[in-house]
């Protein structure tokens, strides 16, 4: 795992010195010129975005069920403790790499149209992360008892039925959580809309404007799977440093506020319906 890391890091930062070096070269130029005329058509990102989709749900998978055949195996070798730590450590790995793969397939165009898709992706990855390292944890700590009292294996049983409920717990409190953010952006939004829609002028629309956007923003910047400073955002930056650029050209009343302004409500009205079909006023 950490030379596959490593490599993918060293891939990666040693694209921008590559383009460097062969920036006066004709031969990487014509290559480069063939591979975007020939595979990088709509097409061929269709069939690239479904590999993605395919290889993401195989892993997912995978680590679903991976957990579940563990007491089994413990079971039928308790003595293999070496074998148990790996299968943990294995399990941590996952609960680490997995929310970042998923943030790495994650579209990167028509991300308003693909926003409900992309969320609903964050939140199984991390619902899978979180069951994973659950799962990681008790294993563990059945090896560290097992090491030392070799007769205390009858606690395996109690460590899954403790991992099992912690595991339902925190996933229905970080889906109710989700659940919370779409009904406060969809009322929020919906007031957004109706001052954006209001006869443009004075400085009390404008401040408005201003007032509304400032709590919207905040719902849109809010980590959708996660209370912390990771996660996956409720809307990409990219969409929320646009909205706020249109917004803000249209309470200053720039050139071309109009058209931001109808932008912005177009594109305010993807993300409500988006929220729309999360809304639970009672979580």
């Amino acid at each position: 795992m950490a030379l596959f890391v490593g490599g993918l890091l060293l891939t990666r930062s040693g694209i921008a010195s590559w383009e460097g070096f062969t920036g006066g070269w004709q031969a990487p130029k014509r290559i480069h010129h063939w591979i975007t005329t020939a595979f990088r058509t709509p097409e061929w990102e269709r069939r690239w975005w479904a590999l993605k989709i395919t290889a993401w749900g195989i892993v997912a998978f995978r680590y679903t069920v991976y957990p579940l055949f563990l007491s089994d195996r413990i079971v039928a070798a308790p003595d293999q403790l070496l074998s148990h730590e790996k299968d943990a450590l294995q399990m941590l790995a996952f609960s680490f790499m997995f929310p970042l793969f998923t943030r790495w397939i994650q579209p990167k165009e028509c991300l308003l149209e693909r926003l409900e898709g992309r969320t609903l992706r964050a939140m199984a990855s991390r619902t899978l992360a979180n069951f994973n390292a659950a799962s990681a944890l008790a294993v563990l700590l059945y090896t560290a008892l097992s090491m030392f009292s070799p007769n205390d294996v009858r606690v395996l049983p109690a460590l899954a039925v403790t991992i099992g409920i912690a595991t339902v717990v925190a996933t229905h409190k970080m889906w109710t959580r989700y659940r919370k953010l779409c009904t406060q952006a969809h009322k929020n939004i919906q007031i957004l809309i109706r001052v954006l829609e209001k006869p443009a002028g004075g400085i009390e629309n404008q401040s408005a404007i201003q007032d509304a956007w400032d709590v919207v923003e905040l719902d849109l910047r809010t980590r959708a799977d996660t209370g912390y400073g990771f996660g996956a955002r409720f809307v990409p930056e990219k969409v929320t440093a646009a909205l706020g650029e249109a917004l803000e050209t249209t309470w200053k009343g720039l050139p071309g506020h109009q058209e931001a302004r109808d932008q912005a409500i177009t594109d305010l009205q993807k993300i409500l319906d988006v929220c729309a079909r999360r809304i639970d006023s009672v979580a």
